[in-house]
Formats: C-alpha cells, structure tokens, sequence
C-alpha cells in the first residue's frame, strides 16, 4: 500500500505528523497472522529517504509452540526507521517496514499460558484440554539387526 508522502517531499528536512493505520490481515507463513496496523508519529525527507519515528501498533495471532491453540498479543512500541523513496515517486510502500517492526517486536516463543501441557506424542489429544488423557505407544519391534537377518 502505497503512503502518499507528498507533502513532506515538497518540504524537505520539515518534520510532519503521520498518522497511519493498515486495515486488514497479513499471513506470514501460513503461521502468523497481524490485523490492522497503526502508526502514530512524524516524519521527514531528506536526500530522497523518508525518516519515520512514531509508536507502532499491531495485534499478532499465532500458535502455542506446545498445543498449537491459537494466541493473540498486541504490540506497541516507539521505533524509527527509515524508507527510500524512489526517484520521482511521491508515495512509499510502509507495509513491510512495519510488519516486520510488529513481528521482530514479539517474543517467537509464545504459549497460550504458562502451565501448557501441549499436545500428547503419541495421538497428538490436546492434553490441556483432556488433563487425565493416558495413551499407550504402540509396541515397538525390539528384535536386533542379527535377528532381522536370520
């Protein structure tokens, strides 16, 4: 999505406010999902690069990395960065930079709650939800390799 920055070229080195919000879903990987993105803060050019500082918000949904259940956390926080603009262009693509601000900003290792039991290694039952779940592995041929040869 291209960011009109007109303004802003036309008064180089002058800081502007941005304000800026992204409706909308972004998939990374199938895994990850962030909805709606908000960027308060300004902005300036100068010698062709757009320099942003602001509080960045977004809200990630991903799975525990034990059960898999999904997990929604938000994020805000003040960053600054900067995007080149290119020769003759008055709007900026912002949806990359931030995206990658609201995932770099989260921890990758999120549970759905601190005493996650996850899922079992056998059958793969949710074990959070089914707390007394008993599965017995199958039983494995124990023969050696001689044995198998003769």
């Amino acid at each position: 999505m291209g960011v009109d920055i007109s303004e802003l070229v036309r008064n180089p080195g002058r800081r502007l406010p941005l304000h800026l919000v992204l409706e909308g879903s972004w998939s990374e990987g199938g895994m990850r999902t962030v909805d709606r993105i908000a960027l308060d803060g300004e902005g300036f050019v100068q010698l062709g690069v757009l320099y942003v500082e602001g509080t960045v918000k977004g809200r990630v949904t991903e799975p525990c990395r034990r059960c898999l259940a999904p997990v929604t956390r938000s994020s805000e926080r003040f960053e600054a960065f900067e995007v080149r603009i290119p020769a003759g262009e008055e709007a900026v693509d912002l949806e990359s930079p931030l995206l990658r601000l609201i995932l770099s900003a989260l921890d990758p290792n999120v549970l759905c709650r601190e005493d996650c039991r996850g899922l079992c290694p056998v059958c793969g039952a949710n074990l959070n939800e089914e707390p007394d779940h008993v599965c017995h592995p199958p039983k494995e041929d124990r023969r050696t390799l001689g044995e198998l040869l003769r």
